[in-house]
């Protein structure tokens, strides 16, 4: 059998449980497993069933980031499992603002619920710029550091494990020493955590659930951390696309003037203010 015979078997596997993106996903676990992509190559008995067996796990609904064990994030590779949210490519907006405000003003900056260390590591490395990465799950902070490890990150990210609203971990950093304070906290809701879709079940609870209408991480964190941000700081949040009036009125009650970013599906993914 030659790789494109194995990745059409792979197609049609992902394409009959309902797979809307079976050709890209086929592609990904040939190439994950065999290390190349020449259609006429032949596939070993070793990489067939190591392509089978990961395309069954996909077809029973892990997620492909799960089964590889990493993922690309801005074009950095980022270890993941089922302890860690995964990275994903509308977070990569929330680095952008980071990088292009922290490229001008220079300084420290936080990120908050941190989990895989995506936002931290990726915005440090392109900035240069020191970050505090905070992380109250043990099983992500493991990720944390072996991410910080993996993508030469250890002289820019310190890695704090703790609850972001610990009085110990905020009495840590500062007053008006931040220069961008990040966060991709816990924002769905009660009602869309019933109804999750199946792939979205293996990421950890406790990295989605933000309280009954996914704001509870939003009433606390911009009275927590204001102190800790300079005069002309960028206070950063991911949200949920229903979310933005709603943390942009929370952002307003603690003093800052909150503009609202689209994702590159148009949809509300980011509230963000400068102090």
């Amino acid at each position: 059998m030659v790789i494109s015979e194995l990745k059409k078997q792979i197609e049609q596997m992902l394409l009959d449980s309902g797979n809307e993106d079976f050709q890209f996903e086929a592609r990904e676990i040939v190439r994950e497993v065999t290390g190349r992509y020449s259609e006429d190559k032949a596939v070993t008995d070793t990489e067939y069933e190591k392509c089978m067996q990961m395309a069954g796990r996909r077809v029973k609904g892990e997620p492909l980031q799960y089964i590889f064990g990493r993922w690309e994030f801005y074009g950095y590779d980022f270890f993941v499992g089922e302890e860690v949210l995964i990275p994903r490519p509308e977070t990569e907006l929330l680095c952008e603002k980071a990088i292009e405000h922290l490229k001008k003003s220079g300084g420290d900056f936080a990120d908050l619920c941190a989990g895989s260390g995506c936002i931290g590591i990726t915005v440090a490395r392109q900035t240069g710029e020191k970050c505090i990465s905070v992380e109250l799950s043990e099983a992500a902070f493991y990720y944390l550091q072996k991410n910080i490890l993996c993508n030469n990150a250890e002289k820019l990210i310190t890695a704090v494990k703790g609850d972001i609203f610990d009085e110990e971990v905020i009495s840590a950093i500062p007053d008006d020493s931040l220069s961008a304070i990040l966060s991709n906290p816990p924002y769905v809701n009660k009602r869309d955590m019933e109804n999750l879709q199946a792939e979205v079940r293996y990421e950890p609870e406790a990295a989605l659930y933000g309280g009954v209408d996914g704001l509870d991480y939003y009433r606390r964190i911009f009275v927590a951390y204001d102190k800790k941000l300079k005069k002309g700081g960028l206070f950063a949040v991911e949200i949920g696309e229903e979310q933005g009036n709603a943390v942009s009125l929370l952002m307003e009650e603690t003093g800052y003037k909150p503009v609202i970013i689209k994702d590159y599906s148009g949809l509300d993914r980011i509230v963000m203010a400068i102090k």
